[in-house]
């Protein structure tokens, strides 16, 4: 009895804690139409998510450089950086997967330095959403 008491009250409680968080995934926001708001795309042509995208292209490349240490190793690959752009509008890198982890470490580097924007909002109350961006890396010639 006390072993499923226990379990009811874990059940219980999970949920409560999971309430306050909402976090989208960047399909589901471009769905319903609540992506965040890279500086100036609410003066672009655009629709917010796709220029969002752009921006975030824009960024990696004007951003993008390739680690010393990794051209001398000969390093290469693919990194897939998760992160979220918060309720306040800023950064938060989840998780980094592939690649060496100097070239990890430059990913998060460029994913880092994305500006602080306007957060994606349900109805009025701001939410984090979810985003998963590859980074290739090939050798320089």
């Amino acid at each position: 009895m006390k072993k499923l008491l226990l379990i009811f009250t874990i059940m219980i409680s999970i949920p409560s804690f999971a309430q306050g968080d909402i976090i989208l995934a960047k399909e589901n926001a471009n769905d319903k139409g609540i992506t965040p708001i890279w500086p100036k795309c609410d003066r672009s042509r655009f629709s917010p998510a796709k220029c969002f995208d752009n921006k975030l292209r824009d960024h990696i490349v004007r951003n993008f450089q390739y680690p010393d240490v990794a051209v001398s190793q000969g390093l290469s690959g693919t990194v897939t950086v998760e992160f979220i752009i918060n309720k306040k509008g800023k950064v938060e890198v989840l998780e980094v997967t592939g690649g060496h982890r100097y070239l990890q470490r430059e990913a998060i580097r460029i994913i880092r330095a994305i500006p602080k924007m306007e957060p994606g909002k349900w109805g009025k109350k701001p939410i984090a959403i979810a985003y998963t961006v590859p980074i290739t890396f090939e050798k320089p010639r």
